[in-house]
């Protein structure tokens, strides 16, 4: 018999919240019926589910500590077990779920359930941008844009994020970096530990989360005729060099901005007040259950 301390996000992209109950007591039935031990805490605010992981990580021997919800709710119960022996464990319930996705992790909430229970742990990388972890993609430009116009909607999910992101392409304007010294001005700038963003939007369709590099993809200003080509090729996992999209694996990087940029990490969108922002991997850095 095993104990596992799942952490429940009732505020994920989908329905998880309206059946709170419901979902904790099919945790309960699920492990019982496995011979293993369920504890369950909620989480009451953005931050929250880092706090209760440090509150609560040295009181029992965990199999894992568990992330009921998205990709934001994992990064919160990631953190706090950066380096340490306990693997966080994945029941994808938000609106991306890029980490899940990437790990061929099942979606379906029971099936999610059952691989926790007899799946294993491997090590992957993390990445820091400012001094941020983050496990799947990070990144600034136009994906951090539609990221904090995202976290103001009242409804999440796939077709909100696609709306929110159709209505910001015909307004953006693309900003200028320095990267490495070098100047350039970028429509994105992605660095991806995990190839994609979630809802299987593979911006590096060929990063490794056990390489020991991130995979920088950099996409330059491009003719509005080109957004559907570029769609296109993010959704069928064909992105690859061409005249606006070129890659770099890195370990670290330095990026300077005219102004403050807003960042997002695990699409997690965030206002920084620093003009000199260092991206880098930390290999092998956490421990996760697939």
């Amino acid at each position: 018999m095993a104990d596992y301390l799942f952490i429940l996000n009732p505020n994920s992209g989908t329905s998880i919240g309206k059946n709170i109950d419901s979902v904790a007591r099919a945790i309960e039935a699920f492990a019982k019926k496995t011979d293993n031990t369920s504890h369950i805490l909620f989480t009451e605010s953005p931050g929250h589910a880092s706090e209760l992981v440090r509150q609560n990580k040295e009181s029992s021997p965990w199999k894992a500590i568990v992330a009921v919800g998205g990709d934001g709710t994992v990064n919160e119960i990631a953190q706090p077990l950066l380096g340490t022996a306990i693997p966080v464990g994945i029941i994808p319930v938000g609106s991306g779920n890029g980490l899940a996705r990437h790990l061929k992790l099942p979606l379906r909430f029971d099936q999610a359930l059952n691989r926790l229970f007899t799946g294993q742990a491997i090590t992957i990388d993390s990445g820091l941008i400012d001094d941020i972890p983050f496990f799947c993609t990070a990144g600034m430009g136009f994906d951090a844009y539609v990221g904090q116009l995202f976290s103001k909607q009242a409804t999440r999910g796939l077709a909100t994020y696609v709306n929110v992101s159709f209505n910001a392409y015909w307004t953006y304007k693309p900003q200028q970096f320095t990267v490495d010294g070098k100047k350039l001005d970028a429509f994105s700038l992605s660095f991806a530990n995990a190839g994609q963003f979630g809802n299987n939007a593979w911006i590096a369709p060929h990063a490794d989360l056990q390489d020991g590099i991130l995979d920088q993809c950099t996409i330059s200003p491009f003719p509005k005729w080109f957004g559907t080509s570029l769609a296109y090729q993010l959704f069928t996992r064909q992105m690859k060099p061409s005249e606006y999209i070129s890659y770099q694996a890195i370990t670290e990087t330095i990026i300077q901005t005219e102004r403050p940029p807003v960042i997002h990490y695990d699409g997690e969108p965030l206002q920084l007040e620093t003009t000199r922002i260092k991206v880098s991997v930390r290999p092998k850095s956490l421990n996760i259950i697939v």
